[in-house]
């Protein structure tokens, strides 16, 4: 009997110097389990290496973007989530890395939130360093309505967007958060019609592919640093990024360009 090929819970497709990474259980709202979480893992790796990708953008397929942890799989076999022990390993052991590797990851990552964002999904939507929504979006820390506190680093992440007091309010009641509330308060940058999340994504994606992706990979290595260092600290860094940019491929074709007064034609060296 001929091998049945490997389901795909998370997918990768390359488009113009852009990694498209989507979620995809629409039937589920894009639950992340086993699989995915393996496939998630793969992909982030993947596209970190390989030099032809200038930027990334996560997406859900169909009409959410992630309802989260697979909840059916934590008290099974297969789930690998059978005891609080075991929790605790996932959320270390896969959760953490992956999360991580989105934020410190050198070139742009856009979220594409085309519906809910929940629990681990909402984790690794604020994960990504610019987030478009669409008009029914969501974001929901609902964790309480199982018995459980926050993970996914969402006890750091959202009082960072919306404010200690919102986030504790989120936390404690489940409530989620509209996609124009989460505009206003500075955790989703644009809000577009649902039809219109790929193509907003997409334009914005091929705009930052084509531009100066080492002096953006600076850029967000600076304001990860920032976050947790005084200001004396920051100017500091700040020149040291600067002399490593300095140097580069990219700042010379820029200056160039600028002297000629063209469009500069970057490498992403």
């Amino acid at each position: 009997m001929a091998e049945q090929p490997e389901e795909r819970h998370v997918t990768l497709e390359r488009e113009a110097g852009v990694a498209w990474i989507r979620f995809n259980r629409p039937e589920k709202l894009n639950p992340i389990g086993v699989l995915a979480r393996q496939q998630l893992d793969a992909a982030l790796k993947e596209v970190e290496r390989d030099e032809s990708v200038r930027c990334v953008v996560l997406i859900g397929s169909g009409r959410g973007f992630s309802a989260g942890a697979d909840v059916r799989e934590m008290g099974s076999a297969e789930g690998g989530m059978r005891s609080s022990e075991d929790v605790g390993r996932v959320l270390r052991e896969q959760y953490a890395p992956m999360l991580q590797r989105i934020r410190s990851m050198p070139k742009p990552v856009i979220c594409g939130l085309n519906g809910v964002a929940a629990g681990i999904g909402a984790s690794f939507a604020m994960a990504c360093d610019i987030r478009i929504a669409a008009d029914d979006a969501y974001f929901s820390e609902a964790f309480v309505g199982i018995g459980l506190a926050p993970d996914g680093g969402a006890t750091w992440m959202l009082p960072r967007f919306v404010g200690r007091g919102k986030a504790l309010e989120m936390f404690f009641t489940g409530k989620p958060l509209a996609a124009a509330d989460a505009e206003r308060l500075g955790l989703v940058n644009r809000v577009v019609p649902k039809a219109e999340v790929e193509s907003s994504c997409r334009e914005l994606a091929t705009a930052l592919a084509a531009g100066a992706t080492k002096a953006m990979a600076a850029g967000k290595r600076a304001v990860n640093f920032a976050e947790t260092a005084s200001f004396e600290e920051a100017l500091e860094f700040e020149a040291w990024m600067q002399e490593a940019q300095a140097s580069s491929e990219d700042f010379l074709e820029g200056v160039r360009a600028f002297l000629e007064k063209r469009k500069p034609e970057f490498s992403g060296r």
